[in-house]
């Protein structure tokens, strides 16, 4: 199959699974670190799975490393995400976190000795300022408009994201897909727990299990299902197209999940907390828009 469309399944699907967890955060959970502690739990018996179902010939020291090390950076990325989008709209998030080229381009610059045009300069500024312009709020105190403090923390994710491609597309190139997403999960559950752990997630945790909440059965298939899905997909598409090419077709998940979640918030006006107005839906849609048409020239260079 084409890495063209299986990188478009991978972002449609990866698009559900932001929606699924605000409605978790902003429903379900009082505290922002009942999610990413579900989640690393959730991913101890996927890593023994996955990790189980495929073969070991090929795995080596370097191999398992460079899984290791995408587990790593996505766990700490996701640590930084959940934080913002248990406050904010996770249509504003999301699309900040897809911007994470602009950070390979430069490294690229400065360590592999590649060279950017001017039109490539262009498209990462014109990357930053879709970031900047979805992050814009308006001071009630001195009604001026200023950027977010959130902004700079999805930057953060948004390189640790970077990292995290980058690995995985090393760990692909000598592992299966599986394996390499086995790994991966294992290497997410320390970092989300270190950061989770804490007496406000597990009592709510424990609240959840007693009450037999639903934010389980919406944590169950978001996980299990849809996120399970769209990783190994996008692994699958990283193996077989160029990383590049790959991660600018996947900025595409912002838009998926932008339709999503304006459909979603129009139907059940309650459901996300998301402003469907006439000017918050085209601000998103122009910044959203931007965002990956920067990614994509900067990484179709």
């Amino acid at each position: 199959m084409s890495w063209i469309v299986v990188t478009l399944l991978s972002s449609a699907v990866l698009g559900m699974i932001g929606v699924l967890d605000k409605a978790f955060l902003y429903h379900y959970a009082r505290s922002h670190l009942t999610l990413p502690l579900l989640i690393g739990l959730g991913h101890i018996p996927i890593g023994i799975v996955f990790i189980a179902i495929s073969p070991l010939d090929d795995l080596t020291p370097a191999a398992a490393g460079w899984g290791l090390a995408a587990g790593v950076f996505g766990g700490l990325g996701g640590v930084i995400f959940f934080r913002v989008v248990a406050r904010r709209e996770v249509s504003r998030a999301v699309p900040v976190t897809q911007t994470f080229p602009i950070f390979v381009a430069p490294m690229a610059v400065l360590f592999l000795g590649e060279s950017l045009r001017i039109f490539d300069w262009f498209a990462i500024l014109v990357t930053v300022a879709g970031a900047v312009m979805i992050s814009v709020r308006q001071d009630t105190e001195s009604r001026g408009f200023v950027i977010d403090r959130s902004f700079y923390e999805l930057l953060l994710a948004s390189l640790l994201m970077a990292f995290m491609n980058l690995a995985a597309k090393q760990a692909v190139e000598t592992l299966p897909v599986f394996l390499v997403h086995g790994i991966r999960s294992i290497a997410l559950v320390p970092i989300l727990l270190a950061f989770s752990v804490r007496r406000e997630s597990v009592d709510e945790l424990r609240r959840m299990v007693a009450e037999r909440s639903p934010a389980l059965a919406i944590f169950g298939v978001n996980e299990y299902v849809i996120a399970n899905t769209g990783m190994i997909l996008n692994l699958w598409a990283t193996s077989l197209g160029p990383v590049s090419l790959v991660t600018a077709l996947s900025a595409s998940t912002s838009l998926f999940l932008l339709v999503y979640s304006i459909l979603l918030s129009l139907r059940f006006r309650n459901m996300l907390g998301e402003q469907v107005g006439r000017q918050a839906v085209i601000v998103k849609s122009v910044a959203t828009t931007l965002i990956v048409m920067g990614v994509a020239v900067i990484s179709l260079r």
